[in-house]
C-alpha cells in the first residue's frame, strides 16, 4: 500500500529557506522566480499524490476483509496501489534532490561567493521527472475515479439499491436489523452474485451478528417458520 509523502511544504525545509534568502539579492530575481515556480509545482504534485493515496487507502480498507484476491475490485485496487507507490517514490526522489541542491548551493556560495548561483533548472535537471510524475498522477486520478465508480456499480447499486440494504446499519432498530439479516440470507443464496458481492453480504451479516449475537440462531428459525407456513398452505 502506498505511504504518505510528507505534507511538509518544501519552503519549510531549512536548506530551502537558506537558498531563498540568498536569492533575495535583486541580481538573482529571475533565479528566485524560477525556483519558486519549481517549489510550487512540486508542492501541488505532493498534494495531488496524497489526495489519491487517501482515496486508495479508503478503498483498500473496504476490500481488506475480502479473502478472494482475484475478484476484479481487489485486482484493480492492488494494481493501482502499485502504480501510485511508484509515482510516490519518484516524487520523493525529486523532493530530496531539490533539498540536496539547496544545501549544496548554499555551501558553494559560502566557498565561492554569489557567483556559485546559476540557472536553477539547468542545475537541477528535474523537468522530465516532474512531467512524468504529473502525467502519472493525472492517469492515476482517472483510474482511481474509475475504481470508485466500479465499486459503486458492483456493490452499492446492487446490494444497497437493488436489494434495498441500508448503508448505515447503526441507525436501525433491532427489528429492522433482523429484517435486513433475513434479506441478506436470501441474497446470499443468489447464484448470480460475484465472489466479491458474496463477501460483502457476509461482512454485513457479521456486522449485524456483532450487534445482535443471538441472531445467529435466526436462520434456522426462519426456515422452520417457512416450513410451517408451507404446511398450512397445503
Amino acid at each position: 500500500m502506498p505511504t504518505e509523502i510528507s505534507a511538509l511544504q518544501l519552503r519549510d525545509d531549512p536548506n530551502i529557506k537558506n537558498l531563498l534568502d540568498l536569492l533575495n539579492d535583486p541580481r538573482y530575481q529571475s533565479e528566485r522566480q524560477e525556483f519558486n515556480s519549481i517549489l510550487d509545482h512540486v508542492d501541488e504534485l505532493t498534494n495531488s499524490y496524497n489526495s489519491i493515496m487517501e482515496k486508495l487507502n479508503v478503498m483498500n480498507e473496504k476490500l481488506s476483509a475480502i479473502t478472494d484476491k482475484k475478484n476484479p475490485l481487489s485486482v484493480m485496487a492492488e494494481h493501482l496501489s502499485n502504480i501510485v507507490s511508484g509515482i510516490g517514490e519518484k516524487l520523493k526522489a525529486i523532493k530530496d534532490s531539490i533539498i540536496d541542491f539547496a544545501k549544496n548551493t548554499v555551501e558553494a556560495v559560502k566557498d565561492r561567493g554569489m557567483s556559485a548561483l546559476g540557472s536553477v533548472s539547468e542545475t537541477l535537471h528535474i523537468h522530465d521527472g516532474l512531467e512524468a510524475v504529473s502525467k502519472g498522477l493525472n492517469k492515476a486520478a482517472e483510474k482511481c475515479g474509475n475504481l470508485e465508480q466500479f465499486h459503486h456499480d458492483r456493490v452499492e447499486s446492487k446490494l444497497l439499491t437493488e436489494f434495498e440494504i441500508p448503508a448505515d446499519l447503526d441507525s436501525l432498530s433491532e427489528d429492522e436489523l433482523k429484517t435486513v439479516y433475513a434479506k441478506l440470507i436470501d441474497i446470499g443464496m443468489d447464484g448470480d452474485l460475484s465472489s466479491y458481492e458474496n463477501a460483502i453480504v457476509q461482512d454485513l451479516m457479521e456486522e449485524i451478528e456483532e450487534k445482535l449475537p443471538e441472531i445467529r440462531d435466526f436462520e434456522p428459525a426462519q426456515e422452520i417458520e417457512n416450513q410451517e407456513e408451507q404446511g398450512e398452505e397445503i
